[in-house]
This record gives C-alpha cells, sequence and structure tokens, in this order.
C-alpha cells in the first residue's frame, strides 16, 4: 500500500479596506457567510484575521477552494461595515508589499493622509 502524504489545504488572503475594526469586520463577514451559504462553509472557509495596515486595511486569510464564497460574503455586507476588497494574493509578503503601494494610491486619490 503507498503511503501517501498530509497535505495541508492552500490559502488565500484577502486585502480589505474597512472602516470599522478587524473583530467587527470578521464577525459581520462569517454572519453573511453562514446567512448565505451555511454553517458548514463557513467553518470549512477558516476565516482568520492576519493582519492590520494601518487604521482601514485589514487582511484576512481563508482556504483557497472558498474563495469565491467568501468574496461574495464580503461584497454584501450591510453599508454600516461596508468592506472593499483590494487585491488577494497566496502569500503574505507579497499581499503586504503591495499594500504598501495600494495605500499611498489610496491616500492621495482620497485626500487622507494620515
Amino acid at each position: 500500500m503507498p503511503v501517501t502524504l498530509k497535505r495541508r489545504y492552500k490559502r488565500r488572503y484577502i486585502l480589505v479596506l474597512c472602516r470599522s475594526s478587524s473583530e467587527e469586520l470578521l464577525s459581520v463577514t462569517r454572519r453573511k457567510a453562514v446567512n448565505m451559504f451555511g454553517y458548514v462553509l463557513a467553518q470549512k472557509a477558516y476565516l482568520r484575521l492576519i493582519d492590520k495596515i494601518g487604521p482601514d486595511l485589514h487582511v484576512i486569510r481563508c482556504r483557497s477552494q472558498f474563495l469565491g464564497e467568501v468574496l461574495c460574503a464580503l461584497a454584501l455586507i450591510g453599508t454600516e461595515h461596508s468592506a472593499v476588497v483590494l487585491d488577494v494574493s497566496g502569500t503574505v509578503r507579497s499581499l503586504r508589499s503591495r499594500a504598501a503601494i495600494k495605500k499611498t494610491v489610496l491616500e492621495t486619490v482620497l485626500g487622507t493622509s494620515r
């Protein structure tokens, strides 16, 4: 009988622009995913908060196979917690390097430097 190695699930990292706190963003996203796709899928997506870049940029991790459902839940969050997905990446390092560029562009476009 051949021996198979145990593989880790592939992950995706999502850069989200949101004015609310990280914990609120994660709880609202989970609640929306549960309402739309069910509790089991929301648990299998394995949503975790990884990092907070500045006051408004958050990095969320999910499993790769549930990326579409998570993006859909983020897009359909209510207006009081409105979130905008800026970037999706397979590694945190590349996402952080691109986040610095996107943050400066956003500050110049929105006219808010902090």
